[in-house]
């Protein structure tokens, strides 16, 4: 029990070291994302024919999202509805 104890203490120590910010002249893009998403690509703008009640016309664009749990990135695209100006 006492082990396993250590173990854990151990391994969420390292978590937490590495999850911290690194000091001096790091930037944001070099930073290593621990948990969150971002977006990290967009697509062209499309129009989808269909005219809102408004009168404007209906837009899509495809974006590439990138969720990040421990570090590790999955990504994944999925439609924006409306962002596009006409």
């Amino acid at each position: 029990m006492k082990k396993k104890l250590i173990i854990g203490a151990l391994a969420l120590t390292s978590i937490l070291a590495f999850a911290q910010k690194k000091g001096g002249s790091s930037s944001s893009e070099t930073d290593r994302k621990f948990f969150g998403s971002e977006i990290t690509g967009w697509g062209q703008c499309h129009y989808t024919g269909v005219i809102q009640a408004d009168g404007t016309p209906e837009t899509v664009m495809e974006v590439e999202i990138t969720t990040y749990v421990f570090w590790i990135g999955f990504s994944h695209t999925e439609p924006r509805y409306n962002v596009c100006t006409p």
